[in-house]
């Protein structure tokens, strides 16, 4: 008679970590920041979807704020969500009603599933489109999953620079 091995146990899944201490947030684009509550949007300034921030662009290229994977690219092209591997979910909101353009001024640098580091290109704008058709141009940065943050902390005043530091996220 053989001995039937025993159940190896497997370890259960772990629900996704709160984001480390510490994590780099970068400026989406060249700019000037602002808080979220003074975008001209009530969902973003009543931060319905959640906590984060804008920057009245000064350049054409949007990155990403965050490393992860791009779990969304709106079929609009106007709004790009990456995930960070600590589950923490970004969105990146080009635009104020700029849907409504149906995609004419975005070129997406990304795709679903793709991984990206914080800094990567993730989309292009024609700016002077969205300005021709009478939308605000803020770049509107959110962290839609509030639970999985502890302290969202941005430092940044004023002009900033894509791609660089401007505040952490625990």
């Amino acid at each position: 008679m053989t001995a039937v091995p025993a159940a190896v146990p497997q370890p259960a899944k772990a629900a996704p970590a709160a984001a480390p201490a510490g994590s780099s947030i970068l400026a989406p684009v060249d700019g000037s920041i602002k808080a979220i509550e003074d975008v001209p949007d009530e969902t973003f300034a009543a931060k319905i979807l959640g906590d984060g921030f804008a920057v009245v662009p000064a350049s054409a290229t949007v990155v990403a704020p965050v490393s992860g994977t791009v779990t969304t690219v709106a079929n609009a092209r106007h709004a790009v969500g990456i995930t960070t591997d600590s589950g923490v979910e970004v969105l990146v909101h080009i635009g104020v009603d700029t849907v409504q353009m149906g995609g004419e001024p975005f070129t997406v640098r990304v795709a679903v599933g793709q991984k990206v580091a914080a800094g990567t290109p993730i989309i292009d704008v024609d700016w002077d489109a969205i300005k021709a058709a009478g939308k605000p141009t803020d770049v509107i940065v959110v962290f839609t999953n509030p639970a999985l943050i502890k302290d969202l902390s941005i430092t940044a005043h004023g002009a900033v620079a894509a791609g660089t530091p401007i505040g952490t996220l625990a």
